[in-house]
């Protein structure tokens, strides 16, 4: 997905590793299309003897943006927790594929790409977030597309497409938990806890002493992550209380 101007400060922003300088590394902030860069001490949290242990050229990297100013855009690599990262990358290819349905969109109005997101890409972005959103959108309830003040004479365009590569996939998030219970009823207290989760979409899974797996099953992937999030972390403090020690991780 495209973005206009520049990005704020702090913002998270996904990049493509340019040049990598013995310092220093040159990245292009893909959805502005500017480049930034990112020094050798915020690279990684750990000492870095030589930056192409941890970056290639070509390679999709998520970073914070630290600092704008007249000589450029300062990157940190180190700065962004790694369940932020996969989803920022998870979000970018979702926004990937938005942008080559726009492309076809364009094609069918016999116009190209720069023309569409001038004349209602960055009016749908605008208005619902982002392509992927709209595009959505536009595949339930296109006479909202309308009411935005989107060209109506793209929306026949923009739904025929849409609908025609509309595809209801499926998304699976795993939380994989360690759950220790010293106590002597610790496995009724664990079992009790996790056999809690009772929501649509949801499966507790017991691997094996002390792991455990929170399976979620959905068709919006920044949701279902959110959601499964949120539910582990309330089992957590649960069993924190209770007297036992356990945490989560977002499985790759």
């Amino acid at each position: 997905m495209r973005k206009k101007g520049f990005p704020e400060r702090n913002e998270i922003v996904v990049c493509k590793i340019l040049k990598i300088h013995p310092n220093s590394v040159i990245a292009k902030l893909v959805e502005y299309d500017k480049t930034g860069l990112i020094h050798v001490s915020e690279v990684a949290s750990k000492w870095v003897r030589d930056i192409r242990d941890f970056f290639k050229v070509n390679q999709f990297i998520v970073c914070k943006v630290m600092k704008i100013d007249s000589e450029g855009i300062y990157l940190s690599a180190k700065r962004v927790h790694r369940d932020k990262a996969n989803s920022a990358l998870n979000e970018f290819k979702r926004s990937v594929k938005a942008e080559k349905m726009l492309e076809l969109i364009a094609l069918k109005m016999k116009k190209d790409l720069e023309v569409a997101y001038k004349e209602i890409g960055y009016d749908i972005i605008e208005a619902f977030g982002s392509l992927t959103k709209g595009f959505e959108i536009a595949a339930k309830n296109p006479e909202l597309f309308k009411s935005k003040g989107i060209s109506k004479a793209w929306i026949p365009a923009i739904t025929d497409v849409v609908n025609k590569n509309r595809s209801d996939k499926t998304y699976k998030v795993n939380a994989m938990f360690t759950i220790t219970c010293p106590s002597p009823d610790g496995v009724k207290v664990i079992k009790s806890v996790l056999g809690k989760v009772k929501e649509p979409g949801m499966e507790m899974v017991y691997v094996s002493a002390p792991k455990y797996s929170l399976m979620g099953t959905g068709n919006n992937y920044k949701e279902l992550e959110s959601k499964v999030n949120e539910i582990s972390d309330s089992l957590v403090k649960e069993l924190t209380k209770s007297g036992c020690k356990a945490s989560f991780k977002i499985k790759d």
